[in-house]
């Protein structure tokens, strides 16, 4: 592909404007689009940043988002497309030109003519590789380091330095933090505060009339001790053990499954030729099976927030259970040679930092799930820990509240930059 040079009229807007420009390649699983598109509102609506999202799977991001089509502008996000090839005329943009951040989320490798436009400017954006998340060890050495190159002007010379820096998401100090909007805490409280109420509400917005119906089913009357699970994992072999044990267990249990990649598996578990749609319930001795429909990222927060445990994947709803300060169990996406099970483990070294037969219990439920294992009598080992687990949720949540989130330290970082350069600058 050709380098594209942004023009010499645009060069001088580059890090004087309020324009931010992220880039999304949609990977898998809608995990990356949904911390893309997370970041982007939270930038408009708490910083009031212009933001651009380029986002190459338009059409994914629009079913994500629960609509037909993407207008130009989203929640006061201009979302364009990153189609490929990159055509030429896109290289002269001047919202990628005249911005002050331009973010590659998840390694994703900016077009050539973009890095070509942003090498090549005297006062060129901060560029920013925001990475995975991460609670290894490795990543408070590596978060802020800048992959440094020489840039060669027009004329073949060899002058200024130019890179981006690497960006990691963490649990700790030294890190890049996790996305968290201002006013997350106070809605999981709200929530929180009068549960059945707020289940019951968060059934009757489903719209689903079959669930509906639940509502007035002695199963979720307030009296009965009923235990709430939300199920969005990848496909499992675990899950067969896990429904067995929770059928055969004492307690009446309502497992809300959110359409997915595991309704697949739900269904086979249930011997059916086809996944369980939307609305669809099933019952079998003391577990009943809801599927509800794809939820928008609030409502998601909300079904966290009122469960007694949550099932989650991947990245982003990963991160949100940990905010709802409940139970959870995280189903990591799998990598060749369980390079997964790795960071899994490094992340409950810090979770399970304090010595506890709860915790103890959960570490192995989740080694058993990510493994495949059978989980039926490590779930009746679990089952009885979850007070305590629901406690040490909390106490989690707490902490991580005390560290700056993700975009705080964007910002922050983005303007430390700033205050370098104009430190740098000759006084005249």
């Amino acid at each position: 592909m050709s380098h594209f040079p942004a023009p010499k009229e645009l060069e001088s807007s580059f890090f004087t404007s309020d324009r931010w420009t992220i880039f999304c390649a949609v990977i898998d699983n809608h995990g990356d689009m949904g911390v893309c598109w997370r970041l982007a509102r939270q930038l408009v609506r708490e910083y009031g940043f212009e933001v651009v999202l380029w986002i190459d799977e338009l059409q994914g991001f629009a079913r994500f988002l629960g609509l037909q089509e993407i207008g130009d502008s989203l929640d006061g996000v201009q979302v364009r497309h990153w189609v490929s090839p990159w055509p030429s005329s896109v290289a002269t943009d001047t919202s990628i030109a005249g911005s002050a951040v331009v973010i590659e989320a998840f390694a994703c490798e900016l077009p050539e003519s973009v890095t070509a436009a942003i090498e090549q400017s005297d006062t060129p954006p901060l560029w920013i590789n925001l990475e995975y998340l991460s609670a290894e060890p490795w990543v408070t050495q590596c978060h802020g380091l800048r992959s440094m190159h020489s840039v060669t002007d027009s004329e073949g010379q060899t002058g200024r330095i130019m890179g981006k820096t690497f960006f990691f998401p963490g649990f700790v100090p030294d890190t890049g933090g996790l996305l968290r909007e201002r006013d997350l805490l106070a809605q999981h409280e709200g929530w929180q505060k009068d549960e059945q109420f707020s289940r019951r509400q968060l059934l009757s917005d489903l719209g689903v009339s079959q669930i509906q119906e639940l509502v007035q089913d002695s199963l979720l009357d307030s009296r009965q001790e009923v235990l709430w699970i939300s199920l969005f994992t990848y496909e499992s072999s675990s899950l067969a053990s896990l429904f067995t044990a929770l059928a055969e267990g004492m307690d009446p249990v309502l497992c809300l499954v959110p359409q997915g990649r595991v309704l697949a598996t739900i269904g086979e578990y249930l011997n059916r030729k086809s996944p369980l749609n939307a609305g669809d319930f099933v019952r079998i001795g003391s577990l009943s099976i809801a599927a509800i429909p794809f939820l928008s990222q609030d409502d998601y927060d909300r079904l966290l927030s009122v469960c007694d445990l949550n099932f989650v994947r991947g990245e982003d709803s990963f991160v949100r259970a940990q905010w709802a300060g409940r139970p959870l169990l995280w189903h990591i996406y799998a990598q060749d040679e369980n390079v997964h099970m790795e960071k899994m483990r490094a992340f409950l070294t810090l979770y399970c930092s304090t010595d506890g037969q709860e915790l103890r219990a959960l570490a192995r439920f989740w080694e058993f799930w990510n493994l495949g294992e059978d989980c039926r009598e490590l779930w009746h080992h679990l089952r009885p820990q979850l007070p305590g687990l629901r406690e040490r949720a909390g106490e989690w949540q707490r902490k991580l509240a005390q560290l700056p989130d993700l975009a705080a330290n964007l910002v922050k970082y983005h303007r430390q930059q700033l205050k370098e350069k104009d430190q740098e600058q000759p006084v005249v």
